[in-house]
């Protein structure tokens, strides 16, 4: 079963120094990992190089390694494609999503995925997709 890794997870494992609560995202990751086959997309990756530098003033060079060492490996990045944002649009119109979120269930859509790893709640909006986190 194929499960996808939006931008959160990422980001906290990427930020996250306490030891105790990063201990929680870690042990969600390896369970990810270890449950399905775990995918991304170029645009979550976009989302944690700018986020981790933007909120949490992570310099590129500490996320970009961070990427090939702890996503790279194990996580298959998705490009995201014109049919991919065909499909975005339609899911954008119809749920009225944040236009990355619409863009995230398109490529997973497309790629036959129905398992998002976030902790955000907006993709509870689509039936077909199951969300889980912590």
């Amino acid at each position: 079963m194929k499960a996808f890794i939006d931008a959160c997870l990422f980001i906290y494992l990427n930020t996250i120094t306490e030891e105790n609560i990063r201990r929680i995202y870690e042990s969600l990751y390896m369970d990810v990992l270890l449950r399905y086959k775990a995918y991304t997309s170029v645009l979550v990756i976009d989302e944690l190089l700018y986020i981790s530098k933007k909120k949490y003033k992570i310099p590129y060079k500490i996320t970009i390694s961070f990427i090939k060492k702890i996503v790279e490996p194990y996580v298959t990045i998705l490009p995201v494609t014109e049919e991919d944002l065909k499909q975005a649009y339609k899911i954008l119109l119809k749920h009225n999503l944040k236009p990355s979120n619409a863009i995230h269930i398109a490529t997973m859509k497309n790629n036959n995925i129905k398992i998002v790893v976030t902790e955000d709640r907006e993709y509870d909006k689509i039936p077909e997709i199951k969300r889980i986190w912590t």
